[in-house]
């Protein structure tokens, strides 16, 4: 590490790159004139590429290989198992991309500030300022809103590949699910689960020959990112399809009054609605108090959702009821999920 750095802090940085060109082991002769450690993982390049990481290594850093093309999550964890053998005391992984986006004064400052935030998941993260390729910008803005709505965290930029990773998160990183650029996402998508927070810092933005040499397929693999995310939003509307379809049916075979076919129908799909949300959405956090809480929020949720539809109905000019309540729930979800999220089950703290 740098003369900046304490003595203890050991951090490696980690490469992970599919046919890479000379900027490369340009990039990691500048990171060993910094005094960093850097391992590359070259992700079955091919025979074209030999030369290439034979420079790497002939400036005495290891190259991991793949002997075909496995994706960007799964070199990335190649790598960072490697590195957890290789530096069984390293005190953390700051990954960054091969085609130059990432600058070695930007990578310097992360490895920085993981000094001073040792328990933090430090993003690089890009202004988008200047001549930024429109897919890039797009694509980036959308994820952002997306994430936010999902998590409740802010991050500006949800898709950089400069990121330090703390030693406490290695492990789990390694096992976390996803082989392609969705890896990435699933990694920011753990954080809560982690009681791992989020510290991001400018980092320059670089877009070299319109970004013409990342790998990124705009379509194919922000469908793996975006399945990752809407899994959330899947769960929402299997649990509404049940208990609206509930009330339907107590409307129409049902003599009861509006507010009771809500209310029962609320109350049968509740049940499925706790399960799926417990485990397939939060994790199964929680703890024993969730249920609880849950039917504490189902009550109030059913009270306010019941008069709403109750009260809208009679008003001039009206929609039928049946077209009021999916307004009405719709309404509520939003808030619902939000308060599942930091109350229902919530995340415990990490001592």
């Amino acid at each position: 590490m740098p003369d900046k750095t304490p003595d203890a802090f050991h951090a490696v940085v980690l490469i992970p790159a599919y046919k890479p060109d000379v900027r490369l082991p340009q990039l990691v002769e500048l990171l060993r004139a910094r005094g960093l450690d850097v391992l590359v993982v070259d992700d079955g390049g091919g025979e074209a590429t030999l030369p290439i990481f034979q420079q790497i290594t002939a400036l005495g850093t290891p190259v991991v290989r793949h002997a075909v093309n496995l994706g960007k999550g799964r070199a990335l964890k190649t790598g960072i198992n490697e590195i957890l053998l290789r530096w069984p005391c390293v005190s953390g992984v700051v990954t960054a991309d091969a085609d130059g986006q990432h600058t070695p004064d930007d990578i310097l400052k992360v490895c920085q500030t993981m000094v001073q935030y040792p328990d933090t998941l430090v993003i690089g993260g890009r202004a988008f300022s200047g001549s930024v390729p429109w897919k890039s910008r797009a694509g980036n803005a959308i994820t952002r809103v997306v994430y936010r709505l999902a998590t409740g965290i802010r991050i500006h930029d949800t898709q950089t590949g400069l990121r330090g990773i703390p030693a406490a998160a290695l492990a789990t990183m390694v096992a976390m699910p996803g082989e392609r650029y969705e890896y990435e996402m699933n990694m920011l998508l753990k954080l809560r689960d982690l009681a791992l927070p989020p510290m991001e810092i400018p980092i320059e933005t670089v877009y070299i020959d319109d970004n013409k040499g990342s790998h990124f397929n705009p379509l194919r693999d922000a469908a793996r990112i975006y399945r990752v995310i809407f899994r959330y939003l899947l769960t929402a509307l299997l649990s509404y399809g049940l208990d609206y379809a509930l009330y339907l049916a107590l409307r129409a075979w049902t003599g009861m009054e509006l507010y009771l076919c809500y209310g029962v129908a609320r109350v049968i799909s509740s049940l499925f609605n706790y399960t799926l949300s417990k485990h397939a959405v939060f994790g199964g956090h929680g703890g024993k108090g969730a249920i609880f809480r849950y039917y504490l929020l189902m009550v109030v949720q059913m009270a306010v959702g019941a008069g709403l539809t109750q009260g809208l109905s009679v008003l001039p000019s009206a929609l039928s009821d049946k077209l009021i309540k999916p307004v009405v729930d719709i309404c509520l979800a939003v808030a619902s999920y939000w308060v599942q999220r930091e109350f229902v089950f919530r995340v415990k703290k990490k001592a």
